[in-house]
C-alpha cells in the first residue's frame, strides 16, 4: 500500500535569528505554527509558551534556553536541534521524534511524551519527573544525571542508552532488553526489573541492597560474577 504523501508544510521559517523576545511579535501575534517548517533558525532565551506547532519541524535549530512550557507539538519532529536547557515542561509531544538533538537539562516535567522517540541524543541532566511517557523510546541516548524516576520502559527495547548517575528509582523495566547500554552508578530504588535482559548492559559494582532489585533478570555469567564479587563473596 504506498503511502500518502506529507502534507505540505503551513508556513516556512529560514535562518530567522531572535533572542530574549516573544517569538510571536515577529509574526504579528501569530500562535499557530502547526505544521510549519523551521530550518538554521535561532530562537535564544526566547519566550515560546502556549504555540501551536502540531506537526511541525525543526531542522538544524537552536533553541536554548528558551521557554516552550505548554506548547502543542504533537506530531512534530526535531532534527539537528540544539535545546539546552529549554523549557518543555507541560508540553503534549505525544508521537514526537527527536533525531541528533542536543536537549542537555531540559525540562520535560509533566510533559506528555507518549510514543515519542529520542534517537541519537543527548539529554544529560534532563528532568523527565511527572512526564506521561507511555512507549517512549530510546535509542544511542545518553541520559547520565538525568530525573527519570518511575520512567516505564517496559517491554522496550534499550538499544545505546547510557543511564549512568541518572535518577531511576521507580522505573519499570520489566521485560525490557538492554543493548550497549549502561546503568553504571545510577540510583535504582524501587525499580522493576522482572524479566529483565540485562546481558548487553554495563551494571557497574552492584551493593548488597541492590542486587535483589535483579531478581528474575537475565544477566551474564560474568556479570553474575561481578555482582557476587561486589557483595562481598570471593568467586573462585
Amino acid at each position: 500500500m504506498t503511502r500518502p504523501p506529507a502534507p505540505a508544510p503551513t508556513r516556512i521559517v529560514e535562518n530567522l535569528v531572535a533572542e530574549k523576545i516573544r517569538l510571536t511579535t515577529l509574526f504579528d501575534g501569530e500562535t499557530d505554527f502547526a505544521r510549519a517548517r523551521f530550518a538554521d533558525c535561532q530562537f535564544i532565551d526566547c519566550d515560546m509558551k502556549g504555540l501551536q506547532l502540531a506537526e511541525a519541524s525543526f531542522e538544524r535549530c537552536d533553541v536554548s534556553g528558551s521557554d516552550l512550557r505548554g506548547v502543542e507539538a504533537t506530531g512534530s519532529r526535531w532534527n539537528e536541534v540544539r535545546a539546552l536547557k529549554a523549557v518543555l515542561s507541560g508540553a503534549e509531544l505525544a508521537d514526537t521524534h527527536f533525531g541528533n538533538c542536543n536537549m542537555s537539562n531540559a525540562e520535560f516535567v509533566r510533559a506528555r511524551l507518549t510514543n515519542a522517540r529520542f534517537e541519537d541524543c543527548k539529554l544529560t541532566g534532563g528532568d523527565f519527573q511527572g512526564a506521561a511517557a507511555i512507549g517512549i523510546a530510546f535509542r544511542r541516548t545518553r541520559l547520565n544525571g538525568a530525573m527519570l524516576r518511575n520512567l516505564s520502559l517496559r517491554k522496550e527495547r534499550i538499544d545505546g542508552v547510557d543511564f549512568a548517575d541518572a535518577d531511576l528509582a521507580g522505573a519499570d523495566f520489566r521485560d525490557a532488553v538492554f543493548l550497549d547500554s549502561s546503568l553504571r552508578s545510577a540510583s535504582l530504588r524501587a525499580a522493576k526489573f522482572e524479566g529483565a535482559d540485562l546481558r548487553g548492559c554495563d551494571l557497574g559494582a552492584i551493593s548488597l541492597a541492590d542486587a535483589g532489585l535483579f531478581r528474575k533478570a537475565v544477566i551474564s555469567k560474568a556479570q553474575a560474577t561481578e555482582l557476587l564479587k561486589g557483595i562481598g563473596l570471593i568467586v573462585m
